[in-house]
C-alpha cells in the first residue's frame, strides 16, 4: 500500500486525484491539504510515501514546500504550466504531470512510482508468487483472492463493476475499461456493459451470447471481433 498526500489550492484538482487515487486498490489517500502551511502541520506527526504537489501554489510554491522536505520524500509534481518541468526534476521528482491530468497519463506516473518502491525494498523482502490464474478482487473493506477461470462474465454497473462467478457475485468499485486492460486474454468484451469469459461461452444465438442459461447482448461495434476471435477455432 501506498500512502498518498494531495497538495493543491484548487479544489477541482483536489478533487480529480482523489477521485484517481480511488481507482487504485494499492493507493491509500492519507489527508488533503491546500497550501504548505498545512502540509508542513500534517506532516509533524504524519508520514506518507507520496506527495502529488501542485508547483504553482500561493505565499509558498511547491518547488518551495520540496526544498523542506526530506531528501527521500517521493513527489510528483503537478502543475498546469509546462515551463515548470525542468525546475520539478531538480528535486529528484518520480514525475511531473501537467494539467489537465488524464487517467492514463496518471497511471503512468503510479507505474515509475512502484517501480521506484521496488528498488528500494529490502533484499531480504520475496517477491509473492502466484499462479498466473490467482488474481485479488477489492471489493468495500475485503480483499478476495480468486481465480479467473471461475469468473463467468463482469458487467457494468455505472461507477461498479459486478464480477458473476461460477458461485457467487461480487461487485467492486472500478471501471470496465480498466478491467478489461487487466483481466487474461481469454477475456472479451460484447457490449459497453459485458465482458465475458470465453472459456464459459455455450453458445452465440444471433445478436446474444449463452452463458450458464444466462443470455448477454453483443453489441454491433464489439461482434466482429468476437466472431474474429472465434473463427481461429471454428469447424
Amino acid at each position: 500500500m501506498i500512502n498518498c498526500l494531495i497538495v493543491d489550492d484548487e479544489p477541482n484538482a483536489v478533487s480529480l486525484l482523489e477521485d484517481y487515487i480511488l481507482k487504485v486498490d494499492f493507493l491509500n489517500l492519507k489527508q488533503k491539504c491546500y497550501d504548505a502551511f498545512e502540509v508542513v502541520t500534517f506532516l509533524r506527526n504524519n508520514k506518507v510515501d507520496l506527495i502529488f504537489l501542485d508547483i504553482n501554489m500561493p505565499n509558498i510554491s511547491g518547488l518551495e514546500l520540496a526544498s523542506m522536505l526530506p531528501k527521500d520524500q517521493c513527489i510528483i509534481f503537478t502543475t498546469a504550466y509546462s515551463s515548470h518541468a525542468m525546475e520539478g526534476y531538480e528535486y529528484n521528482a518520480i514525475d511531473y504531470l501537467l494539467k489537465p491530468i488524464t487517467f492514463k497519463r496518471f497511471m503512468q506516473a503510479i507505474r515509475k512510482t512502484e517501480g521506484y518502491f521496488a528498488l528500494r525494498r529490502p533484499a531480504g523482502l520475496k517477491e509473492l508468487t502466484l499462479s498466473d490464474d490467482t488474481i485479488f478482487i477489492k471489493s468495500g473493506k475485503q480483499i478476495m483472492k480468486m481465480r479467473s477461470r471461475d469468473i463467468l462474465y463482469c458487467k457494468a454497473n455505472k461507477e461498479y463493476v459486478n464480477i458473476v462467478c461460477v458461485n457467487e457475485s461480487v461487485l467492486i468499485y472500478r471501471r470496465m475499461k480498466q478491467l478489461e486492460e487487466q483481466l487474461p486474454p481469454n477475456f472479451i468484451r460484447i457490449h459497453n456493459s459485458y465482458i465475458i469469459n470465453l472459456d464459459h461461452l455455450e453458445k452465440i444465438v444471433d445478436n446474444q451470447v449463452l452463458i450458464r442459461q444466462t443470455k448477454l447482448p453483443i453489441s454491433t461495434g464489439y461482434r466482429e471481433q468476437l466472431l474474429a476471435l472465434i473463427s481461429k477455432k471454428l469447424f
